[in-house]
């Protein structure tokens, strides 16, 4: 089976776990990104699997351990029997950015795109702010992990019919914060800043780009 394989990070400083998550899956989707543009079988078989395999749990699928697993760094992989939380943010961030990238002609994966911004912007383009927003709340309010992916995955597709990027290392990042108690408020703290945040000029640029296609 061939594998789409990221680039090294070459002389780079280990950082937090945290660090090493977001450099490790912003590589991976980039890599993916990269080879499904290109039109490379690899790559677009990747995605596919990765696809089906939206809903599972890290390691469940041995199809996607290449993508999900290879090559994580020592310090995220778990100990035990269940999966870390990083293994878990790893596997749901680049599962979802599959599910994002199908089918479209650019990148759907942008560095510095959190997901309030994507949120706003996708309010903006449709038109629809206030059903976005129950969205997004519901996402933020969400009672456990599994509830949570479920609402951004609904986010993402639709995402994916407005052509709204996201950053999926800085979303891995978010994605193991959300898991841990100490955390979890920070992350929703930091979407909903970015989401109230003012308009900025690119992203009336961006809804005017949309609505003339």
């Amino acid at each position: 089976m061939s594998t789409v394989r990221p680039p090294a990070a070459a002389g780079a400083p280990p950082g937090s776990r945290d660090e090493q998550l977001e450099r490790y899956v912003g590589a991976r989707v980039a890599a993916l990104q990269a080879g499904y543009r290109a039109d490379r079988s690899a790559a677009v078989g990747a995605l596919a699997r990765l696809r089906r395999a939206v809903t599972t749990d890290p390691g469940a699928d041995p199809a996607v351990w290449a993508e999900t697993l290879a090559g994580l760094p020592e310090p995220l992989m778990g100990r035990g029997d269940e999966p870390s939380a990083y293994e878990r943010a790893a596997h749901s961030a680049i599962t979802v950015f599959a599910l994002h990238q199908q089918s479209q002609t650019t990148d759907m994966h942008r560095a510095d795109q959190g997901v309030g911004s994507a949120v706003r912007q996708l309010g903006q383009r449709t038109g629809a702010d206030e059903a976005v927003r129950r969205r997004f709340h519901a996402l933020g309010t969400a009672s456990s992990f599994a509830e949570a992916l479920h609402h951004l995955r609904g986010l993402v597709t639709q995402f994916r019919a407005a052509g709204i990027p996201l950053d999926y290392g800085r979303l891995a990042r978010d994605l193991r914060r959300l898991q841990d108690p100490r955390t979890a408020d920070r992350v929703r703290l930091a979407w909903g800043r970015d989401y109230h945040r003012a308009t900025r000029p690119e992203d009336l640029d961006a809804s005017t780009t949309t609505g003339e296609q």
